[in-house]
């Protein structure tokens, strides 16, 4: 039986893969493997997050046509933006008798609940990562820093000429507003920097 395959690739900032890179290492899998790519669908990073994704829809229009039998996709998380959007594709591609292969996770039996459950473990997973790096790409666009805030420099000078007046750590990081671990490390950088007798 001759296997008719589509490539599916979507580009997202949490994927270190361009459309054409998923693209061309899926096309080498399926040529190891004897199958024939008669279409490719691709997405990128749309605007407008409410909508569905113009090549995932075409992809859809695709399976109902009966045109392909096999999909081939870089990772789960490439389809589908929500959990419920992935089980209306796998529904989709069950009713129509296509099979999946996951370059990450090897092929899969559309019909298979076990492997449907580990999809959708891996799929939120994946998920919640990419919403994750999406935030964090978003802020250092926008110079956001990462971590605490510094501490004030007034704040810094006052602990330093309480503990230079002999304070205590405590005593000096409650005289100037802030906590006795960095009053301590305020401490121990003003005996690095003293010179020796």
């Amino acid at each position: 039986m001759t296997i008719h395959a589509a490539i599916y690739a979507r580009s997202s900032p949490d994927c270190l893969l361009s459309n054409e890179d998923q693209i061309e290492r899926l096309q080498t899998v399926a040529a190891e493997r004897g199958w024939t790519v008669t279409q490719t669908f691709t997405d990128r990073p749309a605007t407008v997050k409410k909508d569905r994704r113009p090549g995932e829809l075409a992809l859809i229009d695709a399976i109902h046509s009966g045109q392909i039998n096999k999909i081939l996709l870089w990772s789960i998380d490439r389809i589908g933006k929500s959990l419920i959007e992935l089980v209306g594709f796998m529904e989709v591609c069950r009713s129509s008798g296509v099979t999946v292969h996951l370059h990450e996770q090897d092929e899969i039996a559309s019909h298979a609940l076990f492997d449907m459950a580990a999809l959708l473990a891996l799929h939120l997973r994946q998920s919640r990562r990419d919403r994750i790096l999406r935030g964090q790409a978003a802020a250092r666009s926008l110079s956001i820093r990462f971590g605490r805030p510094p501490i004030a420099t007034a704040k810094v000078e006052k602990a330093k000429r309480e503990l230079s007046a002999g304070k205590g750590v405590r005593e000096a990081a409650r005289s100037a507003g802030i906590s006795a671990a960095s009053a301590s490390r305020l401490k121990n950088a003003m005996s690095v920097a003293a010179p020796t007798a």
